[in-house]
């Protein structure tokens, strides 16, 4: 997989304002396409809108930070400083496909759950993890590229700690196994509409994702 990293200037209405470059990770996807990775921003909203529209049933199933309209999704991020919005999009249509949301802190219904497994919640430094992979792009490479661009974020913002949203369905087990690869373990079970893990991933500042070493930067 080729990957590239372009740095532009944000337009002033970026969500996060204290960003004033955005990086862009290019990359190519399994499928021979090639893929935009980024932040989430203002202007993206109306085609988040489309993208959470066409996930199927099942994906929907296991994924809900937040309703799908405009409103819903103003909501969540007008308070920046809490929420950060990732996307992947095709290059040549610009269609979103795959988004992931991080959230400082917990959401209340983990927070007294994590606390349990021996958890001690720090705003600061953890964060809760949420993603999505268009059906027709799963299994090719998108939510990989995405979620490590994601690690190379929060760890410039000092992030030590992801939780997962929810937890993960016990019998996702592709998904499950992709957390445990990526470096996940699990915390514990739970029962929320049928059987669910809790899994964490503890980040070592000092190390990067191995998709950094494989990057040839170029800067614009």
């Amino acid at each position: 997989m080729s990957v590239s990293y372009v740095s532009n200037n944000y337009q002033p209405d970026d969500i996060d304002s204290k960003y004033k470059t955005a990086i862009i990770m290019i990359i190519r996807a399994k499928n021979n396409k090639q893929v935009l990775v980024r932040r989430l921003n203002y202007d993206d909203f109306d085609k988040l809108v489309i993208y959470l529209s066409k996930l199927s049933p099942e994906t929907v199933s296991r994924f809900g930070p937040h309703d799908f309209d405009k409103k819903a999704i103003l909501t969540m991020y007008e308070n920046c400083s809490n929420h950060k919005g990732y996307i992947a999009q095709d290059a040549e249509t610009s269609e979103i496909i795959a988004y992931s949301i991080i959230k400082l802190g917990y959401i209340e219904h983990d927070s007294s759950r994590l606390q349990s497994y021996g958890i001690n919640p720090d705003d600061t430094t953890d964060c809760t993890f949420a993603p999505s992979v268009a059906d027709k792009w799963q299994s090719q490479g998108v939510g990989n590229s995405l979620f490590n661009f994601m690690l190379l974020d929060l760890k410039a913002k000092r992030i030590k700690r992801i939780v997962l949203w929810g937890g993960v369905q016990s019998n996702n087990t592709r998904a499950v196994n992709y957390y445990i690869k990526n470096g996940f373990r699990k915390l514990g079970e739970f029962q929320h509409n049928g059987s669910n893990y809790d899994m964490v991933l503890e980040l070592n500042p000092s190390l990067k994702p191995a998709l950094k070493m494989q990057t040839e930067r170029s800067f614009i």
